[in-house]
């Protein structure tokens, strides 16, 4: 949507505990169109995501319902008015049940020279989607290229513990160890 009122807050931000919003995108922070309008009129365009809508939802309603959770994440949205409203409904997004990580295959598998990439394959590093499909191909790239005695890239990555030893400590019970696919 385009509304006269710019979030302050970050330009990508994933979301948990808002219903349905997954995501908000603010579009003219990374796309020049919409950076250009936005230095044009002063307002914002802004992407909101909800990727596990129930197939019988209301299209009306959880529109509604993503402009309520936009207005809690961004507050100073809350007096925004929507100039323009764009709705896209799809199922291309790939359902990731919880507790379902186990379940997806990961890079490796028992065939030689057969890997697997994309958003299903499992990998030990923090990310999701789109940054999962790019990051599986090159685990997958490394494993083929290690198979031929050939050095591949190195990959990197957010660490998957906490940088403070006070609170890696705090969270210790918690940490999990887990092995690369």
């Amino acid at each position: 949507w385009r509304a006269r009122s710019t979030p302050t807050g970050p330009g990508f931000l994933g979301t948990a505990g808002y219903g349905s919003l997954d995501n908000v995108s603010v579009l003219e922070r990374w796309e020049q169109e919409a950076a250009r309008w936005s230095a044009r009129t002063g307002g914002s365009v802004v992407e909101l995501h909800g990727y596990a809508l129930p197939e019988q939802a209301d299209p009306d309603a959880e529109a509604r319902h993503l402009m309520a959770q936009l207005r809690n994440v961004y507050p100073e949205t809350r007096e925004a008015r929507v100039l323009d409203a764009r709705h896209e409904w799809r199922q291309d997004c790939p359902l990731f049940p919880v507790g379902g990580y186990r379940d997806r295959p990961g890079v490796r598998t028992p065939q030689p020279g057969l890997v697997l990439a994309g958003d299903l394959v499992r990998t030990d590093l923090p990310v999701a989607l789109m940054e999962r499909a790019a990051t599986s191909g090159f685990l997958a790239a490394n494993a083929l290229l290690q198979s031929w005695a050939v050095r591949g890239h190195p990959l990197w990555t957010v660490p998957n513990g906490g940088r403070n030893p006070l609170l890696r400590a705090l969270a210790g019970g918690r940490a999990r160890a887990r092995t690369r696919s």
